[in-house]
């Protein structure tokens, strides 16, 4: 699993209408494919990248919730996510220290509880 840089912006509004929703999403542009993310403003976004996965995992400190998507990184398809908001959860999954965990610990920890 590798962390990756790809281009991560807000969507037009083309797009945002396209996708029925009221505020713009953001999507990541990855080599070719757009894909969307389920990821609040002021979350920090880390995108890792395994063989075809993408793992996007989005941490939210001041509100206190993790989510992380899995898509196939060619055709942008969603395999699976999860989240998690709030205290109990974040420290069953990653200890009660979570807020120190390193993003890629984090997203691999989370990695084997959906396998």
């Amino acid at each position: 699993m590798t962390q990756i840089a790809p281009h991560i912006r807000l969507m037009t509004l083309e797009e945002t209408r396209a996708s029925q929703l009221i505020h713009a999403g953001s999507v990541i542009e990855l080599e070719g494919t757009t894909i969307h993310i389920a990821t609040g403003r002021s979350d920090r976004v880390h995108v890792f990248k395994e063989s075809t996965v993408l793992y996007v995992l989005s941490v939210n400190y001041k509100h206190e919730y993790i989510g992380m998507e899995i898509f196939d990184a060619a055709s942008g398809e969603e395999y699976e996510n999860i989240f998690i908001q709030n205290q109990w959860e974040l420290e069953e999954y990653l200890g009660t220290r979570w807020r120190e965990v390193a993003p890629k610990t984090i997203a691999r920890k989370l990695r084997e509880f959906l396998a």
